[in-house]
This record gives C-alpha cells, sequence and structure tokens, in this order.
C-alpha cells in the first residue's frame, strides 16, 4: 500500500461499544500515513460514528484522546439503577442528553470552544464537512446534519439525536420532530458521502458486518431489554438491506467489523472497565494491521 496520505472522506458507522474499535482503527491509519487532518474533507457518521467524527475534528493529539477514553471514570456519567429503569417509562428512555454532554464538554473546552458550539461554528473551526446523522420518525426518514443542513443546531444536539438508541436514550424532540438513532435508517452513510462527490479511492469507511456473527436467542433468562434489543438489531438489518436495495458500490479502503448486539448492560460494563475498553482499543490495532498486511 502506498503510504501517502490519500484519505479525505470518513465514512463510520454506528455500532455501539464497536465504536471504540473503529476510533482507534482511524488512529492507527492516521499514524501509518493513509490520511491527515489536514487534508481531511468530510466525515460522515452515525450514532457512534458521529461521536468519533466529532473528537477527530477537534484535533487533540491521539494520546490525549486515548487517556480521555481509557481513563475517564465513565460509571460516573453511565449512571444506571433502577430508579433510572423506572423513570424510562415516562421519559421514553434511561439515559439523557446529559450523557452528550458530559462527553463532550471537556473536550470543547480543552480547545477553548463554547459548550453551545454549532454545526456551522465547528465547521469554521475544523475546516472538516462534518456530516451526522439521525432518524425522524414522524415522517421516518433520515436527516442529514451539517453546517450546510442545520448551521444553527448545537453540534451536542446534533450528536445526541444521532445516537439516542431508543430504550436506551429518551428520543431527541425539536420543533415537532421526534428524532432518534441514526442507525434505523441509515448506520453507515457511504451512499450519502459518495452522492456528494466523494470520489471512492479517496474514502476510508468502517462499517458493521450484515451478518450476525454471534446469535442472540430469545429464553426463560432474557430480560425485558434482551428482547428488545434483540428485535432492535433485527429492524435496523432489515431497515439497510431495504435501504440499500440495488445500490452498489466499490471503495479500496472499507474495513467491516463484527456485528455485536449491544444493550443497556454492555453500556454499563464498559463504562465501569478500564481493561474492556482498552481491549477494544487493542482490537482495533489488530484489525488495522491484517487490513495493511492484505492490501500489501
Amino acid at each position: 500500500m502506498n503510504n501517502e496520505s490519500i484519505i479525505k472522506h470518513l465514512v463510520i458507522s454506528g455500532g455501539g461499544i464497536a465504536g471504540l474499535t473503529a476510533y482507534s482503527i482511524l488512529r492507527e491509519a492516521n499514524k501509518s500515513g493513509i490520511w491527515n487532518i489536514e487534508n481531511l474533507v468530510s466525515i460522515y457518521g452515525t450514532s457512534a460514528g458521529a461521536i468519533i467524527g466529532v473528537f477527530i475534528a477537534l484535533k487533540y493529539d491521539w494520546t490525549e484522546i486515548d487517556n480521555y477514553i481509557i481513563k475517564r471514570p465513565w460509571q460516573r456519567v453511565f449512571k444506571f439503577d433502577i430508579g433510572s429503569v423506572l423513570r424510562s417509562f415516562d421519559s421514553k428512555g434511561i439515559f439523557g442528553k446529559k450523557i452528550i454532554e458530559e462527553m463532550l464538554y471537556p473536550l470543547l473546552k480543552g480547545k477553548d470552544l463554547e459548550p453551545t458550539i454549532t454545526m456551522k461554528e465547528l465547521y469554521e473551526y475544523s475546516k472538516i464537512d462534518i456530516h451526522i446523522f439521525s432518524t425522524e420518525i414522524h415522517q421516518y426518514e433520515t436527516i442529514d446534519i451539517s453546517h450546510k443542513t442545520h448551521p444553527e443546531w448545537q453540534v451536542v444536539d446534533a450528536i445526541y439525536a444521532s445516537a439516542c438508541l431508543p430504550i436506551i436514550f429518551m428520543p431527541y424532540l425539536k420543533d415537532g420532530q421526534c428524532y432518534t438513532d441514526g442507525g434505523i435508517t441509515n448506520n453507515y452513510p457511504i451512499y450519502a458521502c459518495l452522492e456528494n462527490g466523494a470520489n471512492p479511492d479517496e474514502v476510508l469507511g468502517i462499517t458493521i458486518s450484515k451478518h450476525e456473527e454471534n446469535k442472540h436467542f430469545i429464553n426463560d433468562e432474557s430480560s425485558l431489554f434482551d428482547y428488545l434489543t434483540v428485535i432492535l438489531n433485527k429492524m435496523y438489518k432489515q431497515a439497510y438491506l431495504a435501504s440499500n436495495k440495488n445500490k452498489e458500490y466499490t471503495i479500496k479502503y472499507e474495513i467491516e467489523l463484527e456485528n455485536i448486539i449491544v444493550s443497556v448492560y454492555d453500556f454499563a460494563n464498559i463504562s465501569s472497565s478500564q481493561e474492556q475498553r482498552s481491549l477494544l482499543l487493542d482490537t482495533g490495532v489488530e484489525i488495522w494491521n491484517n487490513f495493511m498486511d492484505k492490501c500489501k
């Protein structure tokens, strides 16, 4: 593989905790020289992919982000108890936007950026065209949030609208619209990137496998959350297949991650374990190295 900085566009799918693996893949790809932040034109991300995209756009040193991901006591952010579960019946989700605020505010502050920074202001800071994808429930359509389409939207709101996985997170309500996880209608926005004129040879995409590596079955030991999680995963898969029917694309630099069904318990476990977060990052390093070997 030619290690020139040839990638100008990143496309990052949603995937819950797999987002940590996607992050480390992008980090290793950057270190290999295949892409450079100064040459990056656009980032397309859904849910966890949108969060990673904004992390990248803030232009931190990789070591700083690594330490933030691994060493921060995330269990203080993702507080999960019986009270939050009971309240979810009225609030339509266990966690709210405060999760994203607590996730992003320290990083924004570290760059002297306001917590209320808008999509337009983030573009002016980064010079990267960032597209964040959400699903509007009333019209059941994909919403592409960028500095062009929603310039005055706060970045925190855009990310939350993209990442608010049903049941785990409350939906985002704004101007009579109801926004939920972008993965429902467009978990991997590769077509949006290509339709906006990106050269396929200049795109690095990270997607989730369309095949379930680990089958999850509902049995007597399964909880309500297990049941709903499996249903949602099936819906996401069918929505992807339906929306991409008869569409074809070929990009040289695309990496497929294992399809892991994510439950509320996974969020709780990952948030409380530095070791598990480190393992997910290490997995990304291994995946990138294997990808590089195949490209030689």
